[in-house]
C-alpha cells in the first residue's frame, strides 16, 4: 500500500509539472504573438485630449511590454470599419476601438475577428447587439470628475463676486460628454446653489473644429460666464482660446491635464484613458482579460480625477474639493449621470 501511495504521489507530481510546462509554453506562445493596436475616433492624436491619451497608452504598452503596436487614425465616418478590419487582418491580437461613436463599427467587426481580443473605450458592452465573445467595454465615471471641477469653479467664482455664472461647451451630446457636463452642473451648484450654469454644444462630429467651439464659448462669454469647461476634444481648444482672449474668464480642460495651456486655466477634469489602455493590454498579454463585461474607471480607483490647479486658487478651496471628492469616491455623495442646468 505504501508503495502504491508513493506511486500515485509521483504520478501527481509529474502531472503537475507537465501542466506547468504546458501552461508556460502557452503563455510564451501567446506573448510571442501579442500585438496591440488602437483605432482612434474622428479627430487627431494631437488633440491634447482623448485620442492623444489613448495613443500615449499605446506607446507605454509598446515600451513596457516590448511588443509591436500601431495606431489607425480615423479621419472620417467611412474609415471606422476599414480601420478595424485592417487591424484585424494585420494580426493584432488586442484591438482598442477608441470613442463612443466607434461602437457600430466594433459591433460589426469584432465578431468577424475572433482571434483578437477587443476593448471599446467609452463603449459599454451592452451597446454591442452582436454580443461578441471576444470583447470588453471600458467606461468612465466622467460625472465624478466633472463634479470636482464644477465644485472648484463654483467656489472660485463665488469668492470673486460678480455674475454667478459658469458654463460648459460640448462637442456633441454623446453619453460621456453628457456625464461630464451633468457632474459639472451638480458640482457648481453644490458650491453655490445660486450658480447659473450655461450649456452649449458645437455639434462638431469631427471633434476638431475649433471655430465651432469658440463660437459657442463666445456666446457664453456675452452672457457673463466666468468659467468655461471644454468637453469637446480638439474642438474644445477653441473654447479655451475664447476664455483666454476674454482675459477674465477661467478655462477648464478635459481628459488630459491642460493647465499648461496658460495662466487663465483653472484646472482639468481628468479621464485616464491612457491608464485603461495600459491596464487592459497587460491583462490581455497575461491571458487574464475578462470579456463580455465592462471595466469601470472612477474616482474610487483613480480612473478619473481632478487635474493640476492654478496656483492663484486659495489652498482651502483645493482642500475642500479634494475632501468632497473623497465623499464621492466612498459613495456618501452620489453624482447623477444626466442632469440639465
Amino acid at each position: 500500500m505504501k508503495g502504491r501511495t508513493a506511486g500515485v504521489g509521483v504520478a501527481l507530481a509529474v502531472a503537475l509539472v507537465t501542466a506547468l510546462i504546458v501552461s508556460a509554453a502557452g503563455s510564451a506562445s501567446r506573448n510571442a504573438t501579442f500585438k496591440m493596436a488602437i483605432v482612434t475616433d474622428i479627430g487627431s492624436i494631437q488633440d491634447r485630449s482623448f485620442n492623444q491619451l489613448a495613443n500615449q497608452g499605446r506607446l507605454a504598452v509598446q515600451g513596457e511590454l516590448k511588443v509591436p503596436t500601431r495606431v489607425y487614425q480615423t479621419t472620417s465616418e467611412a474609415q471606422r470599419i476599414p480601420n478595424m478590419l485592417a487591424a484585424c487582418r494585420a494580426g493584432y491580437t488586442m484591438i482598442f476601438a477608441v470613442g463612443f461613436l466607434n461602437y457600430n463599427a466594433e459591433n460589426a467587426v469584432a465578431p468577424k475577428c475572433p482571434k483578437a481580443q477587443w476593448a471599446g473605450v467609452d463603449i459599454s458592452y451592452s451597446l454591442l447587439k452582436a454580443k461578441p465573445k471576444n470583447t470588453a467595454g471600458i467606461v468612465f465615471a466622467e460625472h465624478e470628475s466633472g463634479f470636482l471641477v464644477g465644485y472648484l469653479a463654483g467656489l472660485v467664482v463665488k469668492s470673486q463676486g460678480g455674475p454667478q455664472i459658469v458654463s460648459a461647451v460640448g462637442a456633441n451630446p454623446v453619453p460621456a460628454i453628457v456625464r461630464f457636463i451633468s457632474g459639472y452642473i451638480q458640482g457648481a451648484k453644490r458650491a453655490n446653489p445660486k450658480m447659473k450654469v450655461l450649456v452649449g454644444y458645437a455639434n462638431d462630429l469631427t471633434f476638431n473644429d475649433q471655430a465651432k467651439c469658440k463660437e459657442v464659448a463666445l456666446g457664453q462669454i456675452q452672457q457673463g460666464t466666468r468659467a468655461i469647461f471644454q468637453v469637446a476634444g480638439g474642438c474644445g481648444l477653441g473654447a479655451l482660446q475664447a476664455a483666454k482672449e476674454a482675459g477674465n474668464v477661467w478655462g477648464i480642460g478635459v481628459d488630459a491635464d491642460q493647465l499648461y495651456l496658460g495662466p487663465f486655466m483653472l484646472t482639468s477634469a481628468l479621464k485616464r484613458v491612457n491608464v485603461a489602455v495600459v491596464d487592459l493590454s497587460k491583462l490581455a498579454y497575461a491571458g487574464n482579460l475578462s470579456v463580455q463585461r465592462d471595466y469601470l474607471y472612477s474616482l474610487k480607483n483613480n480612473g478619473v480625477g481632478l487635474g493640476s490647479v492654478n496656483k492663484k486658487v486659495p489652498k482651502k478651496f483645493v482642500e475642500r474639493t479634494v475632501a468632497i471628492g473623497k465623499l464621492v469616491a466612498s459613495g456618501r455623495i452620489v453624482v447623477k449621470t444626466n442632469v440639465k442646468s
